[in-house]
């Protein structure tokens, strides 16, 4: 069967390696980071991002999809899903399994639009772990950015072309980030306040609130947008069912169509 992943997320990798050799696997990548992810894995991967007419010609052809895609990626997920109802394609949507933290230090919001105007109201350093991609966002709304506002960024090319132009203190660096690695840029830049998207188990989210809970300093965790997701195992189970009903048998009977 030809599957499309749209990847990114350590899920999706665990997904593809999860199939059996016999699918064609064709993961969708945004940077040259999310293909370094995939390395190993038996799929085909394209680089780059796509807009509607983009996934309309890729995805033609592909008998599912399968998106595993970051929890925040909102507007990738509503394309895919627009242009799967389109091409009358199998749509799932892989999950991260929520958490629950314990911090009475912990200010949930809704968005960065609500983040920032918290932090507009209180004083001190901030470390945001957000990401690149809302970094001039936050340049532009909280005041004294440019002077207090510390950001760790992921490393890479692209990263670094996207938030260097911006008047902040950027840490370029690569996860996975310990509890440790997160407390020792606290302690450095005296950061009052860290600022981390709810992105789940994966996201080291419980790691850096229990780096802010040693300091004490607020998390403003930005929290995920609701939707029905699924897990690998049901994932592979949906996707082993959509098999045998496409082949009318069962895939050991298959092998090499």
């Amino acid at each position: 069967m030809k599957i499309a992943v749209i990847a990114g997320t350590s899920e999706a990798t665990e997904l593809i390696a999860a199939l059996p050799a016999e699918d064609t696997v064709t993961a969708f990548a945004a940077t040259a980071y999310g293909k370094e992810i995939l390395a190993g894995q038996h799929c085909t991967v394209h680089v780059g991002r796509l807009d509607t007419e983009g996934f309309r010609q890729a995805l033609r052809g592909m008998h599912a999809v399968v998106d595993a895609s970051h929890p925040f990626a909102q507007e990738v997920t509503k394309t895919v899903r627009q242009v799967c109802t389109e091409l009358q394609l199998p749509y799932f949507r892989l999950g991260r399994q929520k958490m629950t933290y314990a911090y009475d230090k912990l200010v949930p919001v809704e968005s960065k639009e609500a983040a920032a105007a918290y932090l507009a109201g209180i004083s001190g350093n901030i470390l945001l772990t957000t990401g690149g991609n809302t970094l001039s966002f936050y340049a532009e709304n909280v005041p004294e950015f440019a002077v207090r506002g510390w950001a760790r960024i992921l490393d890479t090319p692209d990263s670094r072309r996207l938030t260097e132009p911006f008047q902040a203190h950027c840490i370029y660096a690569k996860p996975p980030f310990s509890q440790a690695d997160t407390e020792k840029l606290l302690r450095e830049h005296q950061i009052a306040v860290l600022v981390s998207k709810d992105s789940g188990k994966r996201g080291g989210v419980a790691e850096k609130i229990a780096a802010a809970k040693t300091m004490q300093i607020p998390v403003v965790l930005i929290t995920a947008p609701e939707e029905s997701v699924h897990t690998i195992a049901e994932v592979a189970a949906q996707l082993q069912q959509y098999r045998r009903n496409f082949y009318g048998t069962d895939l050991s009977e298959t092998h090499g169509h």
